[in-house]
């Protein structure tokens, strides 16, 4: 399944066209200054203004933030979109899910605020922008592996935060049931099977990972897969982060 990268761009397009709240505008010297952050040869708003004025093309913001869009390689867009979400959901959190749904080929999952004091708030953010260009890049085994270490990074920080007993565990099926035995007895009142979809989503995680090692799958049925992996990641971090 291709990126709709019309609908992508126009999406976010309508998030930095704003200028309330403070922050969610994007200028142009703004916007070129995010591409240079993925390519520092990128010339500079001024350099680049001239070269379209000189080539007789336009130099409408709306133009040219997308020329220089799609002149990237498919992976540079994944990044260059989810950077400026970084910066700018608060504006609008439902197009931001929307546009970060599109460019993982699947739902995002909720869409809770993540403390900026957690241990996810800058990682659970650079794992879901690298599983978003993995994806977007048809590396599909990495994609699920980034899923696999960035789940198994949050349960260790989990867990040596409410459970440094069982610090030692190093792998996600037994990180799992600590945490969901340790939520199940601290929580006087919380749905069971909720409790019970933290082992359900780590052994899936846990064995996409080892399926893609052994198995040989065609591109659409492994895109679908590490799509629906990175959203159980997502969804499940979202969760935990409640309790962290």
């Amino acid at each position: 399944m291709k990126v709709n990268w019309v609908g992508a761009y126009n999406r976010v397009f309508e998030i930095i066209d704003k200028r309330e709240p403070d922050g969610c505008y994007f200028s142009g010297p703004r916007f070129i200054d995010k591409v240079r952050e993925l390519d520092p040869y990128f010339p500079n708003y001024k350099q680049y203004l001239n070269d379209r004025q000189a080539s007789g093309n336009s130099t409408s913001r709306r133009d040219f933030f997308y020329d220089i869009l799609m002149g990237l390689s498919e992976g540079n867009r994944v990044r260059l979109l989810n950077s400026i979400l970084d910066e700018v959901a608060y504006c609008d959190q439902r197009v931001a899910s929307d546009v970060r749904a599109m460019l993982a080929g699947g739902d995002p999952g909720p869409t809770a605020t993540v403390p900026a004091e957690a241990w996810n708030s800058d990682r659970l953010k650079k794992y879901l922008g690298q599983i978003d260009a993995s994806i977007a890049e048809r590396e599909f085994n990495r994609a699920v592996t980034l899923c696999y270490t960035c789940l198994e990074g949050f349960y260790k920080a989990f867990v040596r935060k409410h459970i440094p007993e069982q610090a030692r565990q190093d792998e996600i099926i037994k990180l799992s049931r600590a945490i969901q035995k340790h939520l199940r007895t601290t929580l006087d009142s919380y749905p069971d099977e909720a409790l019970s979809m933290i082992n359900h989503v780590s052994y899936t995680v846990d064995k996409a990972r080892n399926g893609f090692s052994e198995s040989h799958f065609d591109e659409e049925a492994a895109r679908w897969l590490a799509s629906y992996i990175r959203d159980l990641t997502n969804s499940q971090i979202r969760l935990l982060i409640h309790f962290l």
